[in-house]
């Protein structure tokens, strides 16, 4: 189920940075996922009944998640905006894999074995590769052709290193909410907070010419609407089942298909160090499967 949720989630985030990390299709993108998802939700209620009461925990966990996952899109699509996906993509994806699974370890006695934590350091240690090497090819490429006033390189790393934070802070918080409430309910409440949170941004930036622009990027939004939600909502199950430092470890066998993609798709650079960093994300999967 992780492995599946990987492709779906390459697929989003290659939509994303096909639309430039466009705001406006990030933002439709979460309300089509809240449409998708209003179903579930509703026959989750028909089914369990309405809740009696709601744990203080839960609503805190929603709340803290929807504003956390508003932050993180705003972020990634500043990040798309200026730089590649084989830059952008495993920098924001790799970054708190080590440090999800310390911080698990700490919060919820989550015991990695050995096996399994040399395969998250070698995930940990291929992903940086990989960004290290994307980050070298831009720098000689230059800028994007498609916009002349793109920051450096060192600012698409911030941009990066931010939402790889807020992907830290959210997992954590969304193992604890998912201890609460039904998954599908919870993640729908999540994209819906995030929507809200991400509205002013949107109308101020795209002020006159928001609905042109969602009409120019709705089939980019479909895509990462279906794509996200589909991926986490598979990931907050596989919460209820495993360890949280597995999971999100395994999950970034995305990051192979989003490099790749970038490659095949978008012409971006294949390079020895790009195989190398692949060949070693796979070897670190292959070991926590095998722990």
């Amino acid at each position: 189920m992780v492995l599946i949720s990987a492709v779906f989630h390459a697929a989003w985030n290659f939509s994303a940075r096909k639309a430039a990390g466009n705001l406006v299709a990030m933002w439709l993108g979460l309300w089509i996922g809240c449409a998708l998802v209003l179903p579930g939700v509703i026959g989750v209620f028909v089914y369990r009944g309405l809740p009696e009461t709601v744990s203080a925990q839960a609503i805190v966990c929603i709340i803290a998640t929807g504003l956390i996952h508003g932050v993180y899109f705003l972020l990634i699509a500043t990040a798309y905006e200026h730089g590649e996906i084989s830059l952008v993509y495993p920098i924001a994806r790799g970054s708190g894999i080590a440090l999800t699974a310390i911080l698990a370890t700490l919060f919820f006695e989550e015991y990695l074995a050995l096996l399994g934590s040399i395969g998250i350091g070698l995930i940990s240690a291929g992903i940086m590769t990989l960004s290290l090497a994307a980050g070298k090819t831009t720098q000689e490429k230059g800028p994007l052709k498609a916009n002349s006033n793109l920051p450096a390189p060192p600012g698409v790393i911030s941009l990066a290193l931010a939402a790889g934070g807020t992907i830290v802070a959210y997992s954590l918080i969304d193992k604890i909410g998912v201890g609460h409430v039904h998954p599908v309910v919870y993640i729908w409440s999540m994209f819906l907070l995030a929507a809200v949170f991400l509205t002013p941004f949107v109308v101020k930036r795209y002020r006159g010419k928001l609905w042109q622009t969602a009409r120019q990027y709705i089939g980019y939004a479909v895509v990462i609407g279906a794509g996200s939600i589909g991926t986490y909502l598979m990931i907050l199950f596989a919460f209820t089942m495993g360890p949280v430092g597995y999971i999100v470890a395994v999950r970034e066998l995305a990051v192979v298909f989003g490099a790749l993609a970038g490659m095949i798709f978008l012409k971006e650079r294949f390079t020895i160090p790009k195989a190398i960093a692949i060949s070693t994300i796979v070897i670190g999967i292959m070991c926590i499967k095998m722990s």
